[in-house]
C-alpha cells in the first residue's frame, strides 16, 4: 500500500485502497506522504482518528523518519471564538443571568491567554452552552474582511497556519461543510493542497448528504 501511495504521489492519479482494521494502513500512507514533501490534505471519518494522526502518529513518524514537517489540525468554524461577536456580547448592557455572566467572564479571562480560540480548551464551560452559538465564528456570523479584527481572528490564523503546513488534518464533516460554502465570499477554511487522502471513506457518503 505504501508503494502504491508513493506511485500516486510521483505520477498523479487516483488510488482506491482497502485494508483491514488494525494493520497499520494509516501509517502506510503517512510515510510516503511525509517523504514526498507534497502538501496533502487528510480527512478522517471520526474525530478519534483525526486526533490519533495528529497527536500520536505524526510525532512518532517525525522521530522515526528523522524528517521535519509541519501539520495543522483543523476543526469546524463553530469550535472557535469570534472576537468581534464576543466583544459585542460582553459589552452588551442588556441584563443577563448570573450564570451567563459568569461564563462570559471565564471566556474573557481565557481570551487573554489562548492562542487558538478553540473552545475545547474551556474545561469549565459546558459543551452545550446555548450562548456559544452567538459568539462562535460560524459562517453565518462571519463578516469576513470587513471585520476590524480580521487579522486577529482565530479562524483566519488557523487558515494561515494550514496554508503554510505540509499536512492538513480535517474530518469529513469539515471537508463537506467547507465544500458546501465555497460559493460564499468568506466561508471556506481548508487551503488548496496537492493531494487528498480520504481515510474511512466508507463514511463519506452519509456525511456528505448532510450538507
Amino acid at each position: 500500500m505504501s508503494t502504491a501511495v508513493a506511485d500516486i504521489l510521483d505520477d498523479g492519479g487516483i488510488l482506491i485502497a482497502e485494508a483491514g482494521t488494525g494493520i497499520g494502513k494509516t501509517l502506510a500512507y503517512l510515510v510516503p506522504i511525509i517523504l514526498s514533501r507534497k502538501r496533502v490534505l487528510i480527512s478522517t471519518g471520526t474525530k478519534n482518528l483525526q486526533e490519533q494522526i495528529y497527536f500520536k502518529d505524526l510525532p512518532a513518524l517525525e522521530e522515526a523518519l528523522g524528517v521535519r514537517f509541519t501539520a495543522t489540525y483543523m476543526k469546524g468554524r463553530a469550535n472557535y471564538l469570534c472576537l468581534h461577536r464576543f466583544e459585542a456580547q460582553y459589552q452588551n448592557p442588556t441584563p443577563r443571568s448570573a450564570t451567563d455572566d459568569a461564563y462570559l467572564t471565564t471566556i474573557k479571562k481565557w481570551l487573554a491567554v489562548t492562542e487558538t480560540g478553540d473552545r475545547a480548551e474551556l474545561e469549565n464551560i459546558p459543551e452545550d452552552l446555548p450562548s456559544w452559538h452567538d459568539i462562535s465564528a460560524t459562517n453565518e456570523n462571519c463578516i469576513g474582511r470587513e471585520c476590524t479584527q480580521y487579522e486577529e481572528c482565530f479562524v483566519t490564523r488557523m487558515r494561515q497556519r494550514a496554508s503554510a503546513s505540509d499536512l492538513v488534518i480535517v474530518n469529513h464533516h469539515l471537508l463537506c461543510a467547507d465544500a458546501a460554502v465555497r460559493q460564499s465570499a468568506y466561508g471556506e477554511v481548508i487551503p488548496t493542497c496537492d493531494y487528498a487522502v480520504i481515510d474511512e471513506a466508507h463514511q463519506l457518503e452519509e456525511i456528505a448528504t448532510q450538507y
